[in-house]
């Protein structure tokens, strides 16, 4: 039995876009307080005066760029099914991530970007086949500059 039919298949290729609401104080504020990141130079002043010159910590850059949709339009694992092929039981479980940081984030950044399939490959496990979906994700800010690049691997069974 393959996984990988034409519907399936044809996904590879296809592009993602997407546009995130600027990066606000207090959701810079929310990330390092979740986080615990108290790194000196993501502290956020009392009274910031030029928002736009603070930095944030890089990893806010997923917070942001997710969408926001109704828990009708995910699946049990959060992903939004129409952002995947629906694969097998329509399962998918996370693999690795690599990241490129070109430019940092700051505040009142407004990340777009363009997410695309660039391969599926099926793969025989012990109790079941798999598909190994490879993304590559580039991250842009307001102003047009590659501030990320992204690549990840994600499971889907």
């Amino acid at each position: 039995m393959t996984l990988l039919t034409p519907e399936v298949l044809a996904w590879v290729g296809r592009a993602i876009e997407f546009e995130s609401d600027p990066i606000s104080v207090s959701e810079a504020r929310r990330f390092i307080a979740a986080s615990g990141d108290d790194n000196p130079l993501y502290a956020i002043p009392d009274d910031p005066n030029n928002e736009t010159s603070i930095p944030v910590p890089p990893m806010l850059y997923y917070g942001a760029t997710r969408p926001l949709v109704p828990a009708s339009a995910m699946a049990e694992d959060g992903t939004v099914h129409e952002h995947r092929p629906m694969i097998g039981s329509g399962q998918t479980m996370g693999g690795s991530v690599e990241m490129e940081w070109l430019c940092p984030l700051r505040i009142g950044d407004r990340l777009g970007g363009t997410r695309t399939l660039k391969s599926l490959t099926e793969k025989h496990g012990k109790t079941r086949h798999f598909v190994i979906a490879e993304w590559e994700t580039e991250y842009r800010d307001q102003a047009g500059n590659l501030v990320v690049r992204e690549r990840y691997e994600q499971l889907l069974f």
